[in-house]
């Protein structure tokens, strides 16, 4: 599976758990090892911020005693990143503000 793909993959996930308000412990596994390929590539700079969040959240969904509620909470956060994806997927540059650069506040 090349890069694109796994973006694809990882974009779909999330997209499915933001329109269903759902989540499984196989969706966060299989999240997780997309973004552990993803952190070995060399993608754009500006996304890694947005990588660093992804994988916190799937952290939080593979512990967590109640996964839809998780989801419920981070709904602004998966519409982003969703839109993120897409647009380091089309390639146009700028992806978001880095994560450090705004201190961890959601945009």
């Amino acid at each position: 599976m090349d890069v694109k793909q796994r973006i694809d993959l990882l974009q779909s996930l999330l997209d499915h758990q933001k329109k269903t308000e759902t989540a499984s412990i196989e969706e966060f596994t299989k999240m997780d090892g997309v973004l552990a390929t993803l952190r070995e590539e060399s993608i754009n700079e500006n996304f890694l911020g947005t990588i660093q969040e992804i994988h916190t959240y799937v952290e939080n969904g593979r512990e967590s005693s109640n996964r839809n509620e998780l989801v419920r909470h981070h709904h602004l956060n998966l519409s982003r990143w969703v839109e993120e994806l897409h647009l380091l997927n089309e390639g146009g540059g700028k992806v978001t503000i880095d994560y450090e650069q705004r201190k961890g506040r959601e945009i």
